[in-house]
């Protein structure tokens, strides 16, 4: 008997692949197909799920677990930031870099409002956490962008303990000072402790000799040295 390679193992893996998805993308309309049936889902194939259906409601309130609602306020807005040997206008959430932290506990519900001061749309990804799809803060793709002067309440509940960041999905907004560590402490932790850090630690650019991190991207894109061109075409 022939013992398989490597390649032949990885071969037969991707024709099972390619079946299931074939499968899965012909399924629709027949009998077992209507995931969605009497569940708040809106269209008519019923493949698709409502962000405020039935189901996700029911998922949501699994996760909790009993926990309290925490209620935040964020600003995004223009400011100047003291980096020590200089004082660079950007922009950030409050005047603090890195933004205020934000502590839950693990089954709590976070209902944290994004004030949009900017001169530009923003949002909130929530950097690791296993949450609703709709607050996942991608705009154009899981959410709309939150305009200059609009607000917007991310409220999802937390399930997992850790330490974790928030930052904006829009442009080169994350590579000013808008993030901000987001710790979930565990309801069941074993261990004391005298004391705790939170540490953020990021390069800087922003307002620097003149550099803004449009400008860093826009130089990247036209190559990195002589002869390196990867942007072209």
């Amino acid at each position: 008997m022939r013992t398989p390679t490597r390649r032949s193992l990885l071969g037969a893996g991707l024709g099972l692949a390619g079946t299931g998805l074939l499968a899965a993308c012909s399924s629709s309309g027949g009998t077992g197909s209507d995931h969605g049936s009497g569940s708040g889902a809106t269209t008519g194939a019923g493949d698709w799920t409502d962000p405020a259906g039935r189901e996700v409601a029911e998922a949501e309130k699994a996760r909790a677990g009993g926990g309290r609602v925490r209620q935040v306020r964020l600003t995004a807005t223009e400011t100047r930031l003291d980096l020590g040997p200089v004082t660079v206008p950007t922009w950030a959430y409050g005047d603090r870099l890195p933004g205020r932290e934000v502590r839950v506990t693990a089954g709590d519900t976070l209902a944290l409002t994004l004030a949009n001061h900017l001169p530009e749309p923003t949002s909130l990804h929530w950097h690791g956490l296993a949450l609703r799809n709709d607050m996942d803060g991608v705009p154009g793709l899981t959410q709309k962008d939150v305009r200059p002067g609009a607000d917007f309440t991310y409220r999802f509940t937390v399930p997992h303990p850790g330490t974790y960041w928030f930052h904006p999905h829009s442009g080169t907004q994350q590579d000013r000072g808008l993030y901000a560590p987001l710790v979930v402490e565990n309801p069941k932790e074993p261990l004391a402790y005298d004391h705790e850090w939170v540490v953020v630690v990021d390069d800087w650019v922003d307002g620097v000799e003149g550099s803004t991190p449009d400008g860093v991207l826009a130089e990247l894109s036209r190559g990195m040295a002589p002869g390196m061109d990867h942007g072209s075409g």
